[in-house]
């Protein structure tokens, strides 16, 4: 077929070419509106989100309407001039007018002129640095004024202009309270000057009254203070500055003396030459022993033709110069009288001799009469105070089971029998004379007799002791029909390095029935080792820790695990001591420890056997 025969009518290409072209067509109708449909589809979301936008700023503006129309208290808006361009009802309330008739208006035609002045400043200050402000004024309303207090605010208008956003508050009512008050300041003042001056006339008054019965009271003082024959302060007053002494050595250390010196054949003085010779004679002897005395020193007629001499601030050598120096002076006497006037001196020193005047007085009795059988004219106490129970007061505190409230025992403890000295005073003060271990040893003994009494049967004995105690004291029975538990502190297990040798000797007193406590857990630096090898019967828990738990969730949480873990090394349990409240009592329940002692529950105090 040649190409004549196969070219097609041009009408027939041209039907091709228009198929084509509205195949193309549709194709990129159909693109074209499927992104209209996206396009719209997006804009309906837009749509969407703006009448959501709208809908909640319109519920925002209508929030803010009410909450600026039903506002108690007035909403200003100043321009710099001061000119009102907004107030909401409560503001045109105060002023006493419409908004409509209060807006536009210069806020000052309100104000007094003084007034006015302060608002000004107030205003320009705001617009100067834009912090908030407060100042109170008077604004009028009507024929009358009410106090007003402003508080503003620099605010950004449209345009970049700026305006201040004052609230104002009526506060008459607290002016008036104010202004009551001070009146009633000011009547109580007058009250309380008119008051005083009467006060300050009757206190004159006693004072004088005071000053005249002083007068008196340290003339018959002085005259009973003073012997009237020798000059002499009496007995009756030594009794009193002995125990000041007692106090001030106890408080600050050191030593003091007491000298009895008795002048031999002064009798017979007497009878021989006349009892005003003897009186002179002993006058002279008087006046010279108080010459040989330092300043501090006190001289006391004791009783007859005996003197004694309280001497401060002394040692055991100073006792010995004193003393000579006073049997010198008696013998320039005898010398100058021709009167023979042997003399004989005693002396004991506090506390080295005893820790009460009459043990020192019995000591310097008994150091007088050996001076006068023996050759020395001057004889000091050299034997030691010796401890017996009236030297130690003992007390016990309960130990309570925390689930019945009921006192399953009792920790004994040692006190000054006297009631003046702290328990680290007593204790010290028998160290300073090397007689500690005697009073741990009088101490522990007569505990433990309190023990065998009828009222601790079937209970508890808690008994402080360390380890040089129960290694010095002779090991005895444990009394029967009452458990006797020994508290060892922690930190005395701190202390000791050779704790194998110490806990031997815990074990030789657990074999003769003891139990074993430790005692003040977690004051010292947690001896873990020592607990781990003793196993002890009680661990009680110290104060200080329990304090510490109850200020610090962190601690508190540390403690309560501890205690879970050293429950299983203790074969009794454990013990709070020191608890004083209800809240503390809380937290040791919370922890798990069934037993506890302290103020809460009682007192230390003396009990009264069956």
């Amino acid at each position: 077929m040649n190409r004549r025969q196969t070219k097609l009518p041009a009408h027939e290409k041209l039907n091709g070419k228009n198929k084509m072209l509205k195949r193309l067509a549709q194709g990129k109708m159909a693109r074209l509106l499927e992104e209209l449909k996206t396009q719209q589809a997006k804009l309906e979301i837009q749509n969407e989100e703006l009448r959501e936008t709208q809908a909640k700023l319109e519920k925002f503006g209508h929030r803010y309407s009410n909450l600026y129309h039903g506002a108690p208290v007035g909403d200003f808006i100043f321009d710099c001039d001061g000119a009102i361009l907004e107030v909401n009802p409560a503001g045109a309330e105060q002023m006493g007018g419409e908004r409509h008739q209060i807006i536009d208006q210069p806020f000052t035609r309100y104000l007094s002129q003084e007034d006015q002045i302060r608002f000004r400043t107030h205003l320009a200050t705001v617009f100067q640095d834009g912090r908030r402000r407060r100042c109170e004024i008077k604004i009028k309303r009507g024929d009358r004024l009410f106090d007003a207090q402003m508080e503003s605010l620099l605010i950004e208008g449209e345009r970049g202009t700026r305006h201040c956003r004052t609230v104002m508050i009526d506060i008459t009512s607290r002016k008036k309270a104010e202004e009551e008050i001070k009146r009633l300041n000011k009547s109580l003042e007058s009250q309380i000057l008119l008051q005083t001056a009467e006060l300050r006339a009757t206190n004159q008054a006693l004072e004088n009254e005071i000053i005249e019965r002083m007068r008196t009271e340290q003339m018959l003082a002085r005259q009973g203070n003073f012997d009237t024959a020798t000059g002499l302060y009496s007995r009756r007053y030594f009794d009193l500055r002995a125990d000041e002494e007692i106090a001030r050595v106890d408080r600050k250390g050191g030593c003091f003396a007491i000298l009895l010196c008795d002048l031999n054949y002064f009798k017979a003085v007497t009878h021989t030459l006349g009892h005003q010779t003897g009186d002179r004679v002993l006058k002279r002897v008087a006046r010279k022993i108080v010459e040989s005395t330092r300043e501090s020193d006190l001289v006391f007629r004791w009783r007859g033709d005996q003197i004694a001499v309280l001497l401060t601030e002394t040692s055991r050598e100073g006792v010995v110069l004193a003393a000579e120096r006073i049997r010198r002076a008696v013998a320039n006497v005898s010398e100058e009288t021709q009167v023979l006037l042997p003399i004989h001196i005693g002396a004991a020193l506090y506390p080295e001799h005893g820790f009460t005047i009459d043990a020192l007085i019995d000591l310097a009795n008994r150091s007088l009469s050996l001076a006068k059988q023996g050759r020395e004219k001057i004889h000091i106490g050299n034997g030691k105070h010796r401890l017996n129970e009236r030297d130690i007061g003992m007390v016990f505190q309960p130990v309570i089971d925390l689930r019945s409230s009921r006192p399953i025992g009792y920790e004994a403890l040692t006190r000054d029998p006297l009631g003046k000295l702290t328990v680290p005073q007593l204790f010290k003060r028998y160290e300073v004379i090397g007689q500690l271990g005697e009073l741990k040893r009088l101490c522990f003994r007569s505990q433990l007799n309190e023990a065998q009494k009828p009222a601790f049967q079937g209970g508890r004995l808690f008994l402080n002791v360390d380890f040089q105690l129960l290694d010095q004291i002779e090991l005895i029975r444990k009394p029967e029909g009452i458990d006797v538990v020994l508290e060892i502190s922690e930190a005395e297990a701190c202390r000791h390095r050779h704790i194998e040798r110490y806990l031997t000797l815990v074990e030789k007193w657990r074999e003769q029935g003891f139990q074993v406590a430790i005692d003040d857990f977690g004051a010292g630096a947690g001896s873990f080792p020592f607990v781990g090898k003793l196993i002890p019967d009680y661990i009680k828990i110290d104060r200080s820790t329990l304090l510490q738990a109850v200020s610090s969730p962190k601690l508190r949480d540390f403690l309560n695990d501890l205690v879970f873990i050293l429950r299983n090394y203790t074969t009794r349990g454990m013990i709070a001591e020191g608890i004083e409240t209800e809240q503390e009592l809380t937290l040791v329940r919370k922890m798990g420890i069934d037993l506890g002692q302290g103020f809460l529950f009682g007192r230390p105090e003396a009990l009264m056997s069956a």
